[in-house]
């Protein structure tokens, strides 16, 4: 893949023809084709053959394909690893849902691809690290919507703040050196609640964003990406420290600048490369 960075992922059920034909023309950094909650039960077998006939379509270079399978504990997921070796060299990653770190190893030991783990309970929460160190964890995501209905079920009826778990997640991650990716915006044509979330999860750490339509990719990628000011910033620190003395010390913007801040800069400067 030639695509470094994973700013926007686009949620796509496997049971529509038409959502899948639409997202080939599709901006995201990597497409999630969903055989989850995104699929009736009644359609899942439906669904993974619409996949399969649909995977070498999805192909391009410039994003990753991601399938999203049942998890462990359904009796979906055998059949969804079938489809998988159907679309064999198509399929970047697999996503999967109820991540812990039994489940991972499950999945592992069945399977090749790289993993990206949804971590979407209590559990997968309270083993984030272990589960972001696998060796096939190739990325995290945070399922905001049945984390909450798990802390609804154990009486926590008003939880809505997330972010010690989002903080976990995101922290884990970075410990992995994989990407975060956030949970989604779901209000659809509200620009306002997108960009209040949107700044709510860069300010956390995340380095990208599930979305549920494709008018929200061009925000996210925005929202999510180094902003002009970052970029001017990062200049001038690089540019500081090269004209800086050896032994000197050297200050941008009225603060001083040491490894880390350097650091800091050249990885905003990476992002903007071509």
């Amino acid at each position: 893949m030639t695509t470094p960075f994973t700013r926007t992922v686009l949620a796509v059920p496997a049971s529509s023809e038409r959502f899948l034909a639409k997202a080939r023309r599709a901006t995201a950094s990597a497409l999630m084709v969903d055989l989850e909650d995104g699929v009736a039960e009644s359609a899942k077998e439906t669904a993974r053959g619409l996949f399969v006939r649909a995977a070498p379509e999805l192909t391009d270079r410039r994003r990753r394909l991601w399938l999203r399978v049942n998890a462990v504990n359904t009796p979906h997921l055998d059949a969804d690893l079938t489809a998988v070796k159907a679309a064999t060299g198509h399929i970047d990653a697999l996503v999967l849902p109820k991540a812990t770190p039994a489940a991972v190893d499950w999945l592992a030991d069945r399977s090749n691809l790289p993993v990206v783990a949804l971590i979407e309970s209590a559990e997968g929460v309270e083993h984030a690290w272990s589960v972001a160190a696998h060796p096939s964890v190739c990325a995290v995501m945070f399922g905001e919507l049945d984390y909450r209905s798990e802390l609804a079920g154990g009486g926590g009826l008003h939880a809505h703040d997330t972010s010690w778990a989002q903080a976990r997640i995101v922290n884990a991650s970075a410990g992995a050196a994989i990407a975060s990716i956030a949970g989604p915006t779901t209000t659809v044509g509200d620009p306002e609640r997108l960009q209040a979330d949107c700044a709510r999860q860069t300010a956390l750490g995340f380095t990208g964003k599930l979305c549920i339509h494709p008018t929200q990719l061009d925000p996210v990628e925005a929202a999510f990406g180094p902003s002009p000011g970052m970029v001017a910033w990062a200049r001038r620190v690089v540019h500081a420290v090269q004209e800086a003395p050896e032994t000197g010390a050297t200050s941008v913007d009225g603060s001083m600048v040491d490894r880390p801040v350097l650091d800091r800069a050249q990885h905003i400067l990476a992002e903007t490369a071509p």
